[in-house]
């Protein structure tokens, strides 16, 4: 394992500045799934058609992510997918600008307009299955860290014939942690169940494991890059795994997707 790509290390410093994102969502692409390109971008073009549309300016760090990897949709679009810039809108309340939204539109992630003006704003979560009063919630304190979080979860997804689940008793958490290197993404609420325990990352090379909520208190969901990869994991953690079911995976290059409104 030696050499072999491990996101934790990857992401030891914390990505303090908005290069540290870009720089570990290109070393992350590379090793996952393919480099990224020249040709991966979305042109300023684009974004500037959104913009006039809209009547607002986008932050620096969606500028960014959408000249990076806006065409990948392979890396954040395979479940619950980055808007394209044709797509961005505003949530019913007209105080959010919505760049991602989940795939049956339960829940989707913005930015509040009187943070627009910041480089790398602050990203709330929105869902039906937050309190009524209120059914938003802060998700994690800037735009590139969410754009990280997209690119792992979505990669759980994409990868998930080469992933597991089982319950996280204390047993499987003990050797989580004693085996595992934990990722420096802050804890942050999941949107399926966001008044839950929140979500946290570990890995180790060629393996992301993801604490989450589940039907029956915290899960662990194990994926691999590869089947040998998941396996090593499965053995080493002392977990009830039940068989794996085939899943077939794709992008939402069709936009297949509902809104969240």
């Amino acid at each position: 394992m030696a050499g072999m790509f491990d996101v934790a290390e990857a992401l030891a410093g914390g990505c303090p500045e908005r290069v540290d994102a870009w720089a570990f969502i290109r070393d992350f692409a590379a090793s996952w799934s393919t480099p990224l390109s020249l040709t991966d971008g979305l042109t300023s073009v684009d974004v500037q058609r959104a913009e006039d549309r809209l009547g607002l300016s986008l932050p620096v760090a969606l500028r960014e992510a959408y000249a990076l990897f806006g065409r990948r949709r392979d890396l954040v679009a395979q479940q619950n997918p980055f808007l394209e810039p044709d797509e961005l809108l505003l949530d019913p309340s007209g105080e959010l600008l919505v760049f991602r939204s989940e795939n049956q539109g339960c829940a989707g992630w913005g930015v509040a307009l009187a943070d627009l003006s910041r480089e790398d704003p602050p990203v709330v979560l929105f869902s039906d299955r937050l309190p009524r009063s209120s059914n938003r919630s802060p998700f994690l304190d800037r735009m590139s860290l969410a754009c990280v979080e997209t690119v792992l979860s979505e990669a759980v997804t994409a990868r998930w014939a080469h992933g597991r689940a089982c319950q996280a008793t204390s047993e499987v958490v003990a050797c989580l942690q004693e085996e595992f290197s934990p990722v420096a993404l802050p804890p942050y609420p999941a949107w399926f169940d966001p008044m839950g325990p929140p979500v946290r990352w570990f890995s180790a090379p060629g393996l992301l494991l993801c604490l989450e909520p589940g039907s029956e208190g915290t899960e662990l969901v194990v994926t691999g890059r590869t089947e040998t990869d998941l396996q090593r994991a499965t053995e080493a953690i002392p977990g009830v795994w039940p068989a794996a079911v085939p899943v077939v995976n794709r992008s939402v290059d069709d936009h297949d997707f509902v809104l969240p409104f």
